[in-house]
C-alpha cells in the first residue's frame, strides 16, 4: 500500500510548491514560518489543521502580531507514514526560516522524524502518545500524556464501567501496540482476546465480531485511529454487537458519525469544559468550520499559539524557543483551552490526562463522575 519512492517525491514536492508560495507572499523580515505536518487527508489530520489555521488567524489579528509581524503555516502530509514524515523533517530542518514545528500528529510519524529534529529544531507533537517519545530528544515536546498513562485511566475507567469479559483490538503500530500492551497490563479484569489489526479502512472486522458475539464479550476495546475504527463500527452496527464499545483517543474524530452513537471514546479535551477561554475557542471554531472542536483541533490550536507566545517572549530563533519551552515552571506555564502547558525534563506534559466521553448526538459527552 505504501510506496517510499514515488510518495516521497509527491511529498517533498508538495511542500517544497508550499515553500515557494509561502517565500512570495509576506516576504518581509517580519514573517515567521512554523511548519506543520500530520495526514492532512484523514480525519484526525484534517480537524488538526483547522485548528492551526484557526489560531493563526486569531494570531495574526492580536495586537502582539497584527503591527510588528505576520504569522505564516507551512503544511505537509505525512500520511501518517514514519518515512514521509522522516523526510518531511528533514526538508523543514534545512528550511531555516522554519522556527519550529506542529506536529506530528501519529505516534509512528513522530518517532521517526524526532531524531531528524534532535539540536536543530524543536518539534512539539499534537496527539502522539506513544512511551518510545518519553526522552527521545531534547528538542521534542509533546502536549497530550504517554500511552503508559492513558491506559492506567483508560484501565480504571473499563472497571468503573463493571464490565469484565473484554476484548482488545489494536492498530500494529507504534501507538497501537503501545496502547494495548500497557492496557492489558493495567487492567484486572479477563482479557478474552488481544488481537492486531491493520491501520487501514479496509480491514475486515467480520470475523473478529462473529467471535465477539459467540464469546458473549462485555466489552471491546480498539486501541486506533478513525480509519480502522470507521470500518469496525460498520461492521459491528451490522451484526447488532451488544457489546459496549471503547475507543481510544483516535477515534475523537469520528464522534460526528451516526455509527459512533454511544461509543465510549478517551479524550484530551471537552467542548463542555465551563472555562471562559474554552467556550470562546468553541464558539469560534463551531461558527468557522460547524462542527463542535474535538482534541485534535484543541491540542494543535494550543500548539500553535504556545509557539506564537514563545516567539513573542524569546524571537524567531530555534534555539530561543527550546530553551524557553523546556524552562517553563508553575508559575509560567502556557495556559490554553486544553489547560496548563509546562514539560517534563523528558519532554512529556506536566499533569495531562484523559477524560472518557461518550459519543451523544455527535458531540463527545463527558460521563458523570469523570
Amino acid at each position: 500500500m505504501f510506496s517510499l519512492f514515488p510518495k516521497q517525491i509527491l511529498a517533498l514536492t508538495a511542500l517544497a510548491a508550499l515553500s515557494a508560495l509561502a517565500s512570495c507572499s509576506h516576504a518581509t523580515s517580519t514573517t515567521v514560518t512554523l511548519g506543520a505536518a500530520g495526514p492532512l487527508d484523514q480525519l484526525n489530520g484534517i480537524v488538526t489543521k483547522q485548528g492551526i489555521e484557526l489560531a493563526t488567524d486569531e494570531i495574526n489579528a492580536s495586537s502582539d502580531w497584527s503591527s510588528k509581524r505576520h504569522l505564516e503555516i507551512m503544511f505537509a502530509d505525512d500520511s501518517a507514514r514514519g518515512s514521509r514524515a522522516a523526510a518531511i523533517a528533514q526538508e523543514f530542518d534545512t528550511t531555516q526560516r522554519v522556527v519550529a514545528v506542529i506536529g506530528h500528529v501519529n505516534s509512528g510519524a513522530m518517532v521517526a522524524a524526532a531524531h531528524l529534529y534532535d539540536k536543530h529544531l524543536v518539534a512539539v507533537a499534537t496527539t502522539a502518545t506513544s512511551p518510545m517519545l518519553t526522552g527521545i530528544s531534547s528538542w521534542t515536546f509533546r502536549v497530550i500524556p504517554s500511552d503508559s498513562a492513558n491506559a492506567i485511566s483508560l484501565a480504571k475507567f473499563v472497571t468503573k464501567l463493571g464490565q469484565k469479559r473484554v476484548a482488545v483490538l489494536y492498530e500494529n503500530n507504534a501507538y497501537g501496540r503501545g496502547l494495548a500492551e500497557n492496557f492489558r497490563k493495567a487492567f484486572n479484569g479477563d482479557i478474552i482476546g488481544i488481537d492486531p489489526i491493520d491501520d487501514t479502512a479496509d480491514q475486515d472486522f467480520e470475523p473478529y465480531v462473529t467471535w465477539f458475539k459467540h464469546e458473549k464479550a462485555d466489552l471491546v476495546f480498539v486501541a486506533g485511529t478513525d480509519r480502522s475504527g470507521l470500518a469496525f463500527l460498520k461492521e459491528a452496527r451490522r451484526q447488532q454487537l451488544a457489546a459496549a464499545i471503547v475507543g481510544s483517543d483516535g477515534w475523537q474524530a469520528l464522534a460526528p458519525d451516526p455509527k459512533a452513537e454511544g461509543v465510549y471514546v478517551t479524550a484530551p479535551f471537552s467542548a463542555q469544559d465551563p472555562r471562559p477561554e474554552v467556550k470562546t475557542f468553541v464558539d469560534a471554531f463551531e461558527k468557522r468550520y460547524h462542527a463542535l472542536p474535538e482534541g485534535h483541533a484543541a491540542l494543535a490550536y494550543d500548539v500553535t499559539k504556545m509557539l506564537a507566545w514563545a516567539v513573542v517572549k524569546v524571537g524567531p530563533d530555534r534555539q530561543k524557543i527550546r530553551d524557553f519551552l523546556a524552562n517553563l515552571t508553575e508559575e509560567n506555564a502556557y495556559h490554553g483551552v486544553t489547560g496548563v502547558i509546562r514539560f517534563r525534563p523528558d519532554g512529556d506534559p506536566v499533569g495531562k490526562g484523559m477524560v472518557l466521553t461518550r459519543v451523544h448526538q455527535g458531540a463527545l459527552q463527558v460521563e458523570s463522575g469523570q
